[in-house]
């Protein structure tokens, strides 16, 4: 009976394991293995986020921007309805929204995306409930009244805001777990 040699982590001397990284063949144990798309890798390995999959160019994190705005902005107009089914149509629709911001980032991930895309919806909603208040304050002398009187009523809407939070969490887990 042919007997194996033990294998121990690289990092945790005193662990045997038969794992190994993925890229550099590195024994790892279960403690420090990070797992990845493509397999288990050491933390030297799996964790560096220099890579293709996470590395956008500034184009492209503009134009994910700007698809993460106008997806908030019709995430807002869905909040409009302010009906129950809204739930349902918002979880589809943030799914939909994550799929176009990748393809518009190129199909990149990361924390960076992942933070464009969220604050890039909430904005955009933001934007579509004060927009009409800028436009219509800024026609009268009295700015500042009018635009905190008229944006801070459209603020208060829940259903707007249910399906805009929906949406948001729906498309950044589209981009982390695509």
């Amino acid at each position: 009976m042919p007997t194996e040699t033990a294998t121990y982590c690289a990092k945790h001397p005193k662990e045997e394991t038969v794992i190994r990284c993925a890229s550099c063949d590195k024994p790892i144990c279960p403690k420090c293995m990070v797992s990845t798309p493509v397999g288990m890798k050491c933390p030297d390995c799996g964790l560096s986020r220099g890579g293709v999959l996470f590395t956008v160019s500034p184009a492209r994190f503009v134009l994910a921007g700007i698809t993460a705005f106008t997806a908030g902005i019709i995430a807002a107009v869905i909040g409009e309805a302010g009906m129950f089914f809204l739930i349902f149509v918002s979880i589809a629709y943030g799914y939909f929204a994550g799929g176009m911001i990748l393809k518009a980032s190129g199909m990149k991930r990361g924390i960076k995306m992942e933070i464009l895309a969220g604050s890039g919806m909430v904005i955009g909603a933001l934007a579509f409930k004060l927009l009409p208040a800028i436009v219509f304050s800024a026609n009268t002398a009295r700015l500042g009244i009018s635009l905190i009187a008229f944006g801070v009523s459209s603020l208060a809407d829940p259903w707007l805001w249910l399906a805009v939070a929906i949406s948001t969490a729906c498309a950044v887990s589209k981009i982390r777990y695509i």
